[in-house]
């Protein structure tokens, strides 16, 4: 049998179990730390959301920090100012586009769907980001002094090398025109595709028509199609 002074002991003690089972069991749950790529990667994504929805003017460092679960100390760390944020912003959109791009798989032997295809992820992609949209229009009033550089020269270069790398292939097949312009192909796909959506709510006030709506869209992207086509297409096969 236990003793009065092992009971006692036991007695005394049951209360200091008590409080730190407590203790334990209210804890909060410690947070993850983040790695720094972690960290610049949460604070990018936050600038692009701001950036998108209030433009360049109307962002704040303050608010893209709180997004990011960061504060405005790491920001500055890893971007430096607002403006060359933005710069990183405009990158990372680009890379993302032509990433998802080069990742398209198209048949050269049949440069005419090829062609087709490049047409429709283009329309598609602009549904799917309209925040590059957003950030392409606060650019605009910059002159697009941050589209150089490595934008220029890498990401320009990408998606020109791709849509002629399609044309020369439609030429050697013969069904492409030798003359196809390459800047002239280029700007025609995005003024058809970029325009339609990045006007999309103007327009369908304006117009009276929702523009929007799925049909539509189909009908757009298959006229678009043809267009291009017809542009590209030898003469002597009309």
């Amino acid at each position: 049998m236990a003793s009065e002074t092992d009971v006692a002991a036991r007695e005394l003690a049951a209360p200091r179990r008590k409080a730190a089972a407590k203790r334990n069991t209210s804890a909060k749950p410690r947070r993850r730390t983040r790695t720094p790529d972690q960290t610049r990667e949460a604070l990018l994504r936050a600038a692009i959301a701001e950036f998108a929805r209030e433009g360049y003017g109307g962002a704040r460092v303050d608010r893209i920090s709180k997004a990011a679960k960061s504060n405005d100390r790491m920001l500055y760390y890893y971007f430096v100012s607002k403006e060359k944020l933005f710069h990183h912003v405009i990158e990372h959109c680009y890379a993302q586009l032509v990433a998802s791009e080069e990742a398209l798989d198209l048949d050269l032997t049949r440069p005419r769907e090829a062609l087709a295809a490049l047409v429709a992820f283009n329309w598609q992609y602009y549904w799917e980001n309209p925040e590059l949209l957003s950030i392409l229009a606060s650019e605009n009033l910059f002159k697009g002094r941050h589209v150089k550089n490595k934008i220029r020269d890498v990401f320009a270069n990408a998606q020109f090398g791709l849509l002629e790398r399609i044309l020369n292939a439609g030429i050697d097949r013969r069904d492409f025109r030798p003359d196809c312009d390459r800047t002239f192909i280029y700007l025609s796909i995005l003024s058809l595709t970029y325009f339609y959506r990045s006007n999309l709510y103007t327009l369908s006030n304006y117009m009276q028509i929702d523009l929007a709506d799925q049909e539509r869209r189909k009908a757009w992207l298959a006229h678009v199609q043809a267009m291009i086509e017809d542009l590209v297409r030898r003469r002597d096969d009309r």
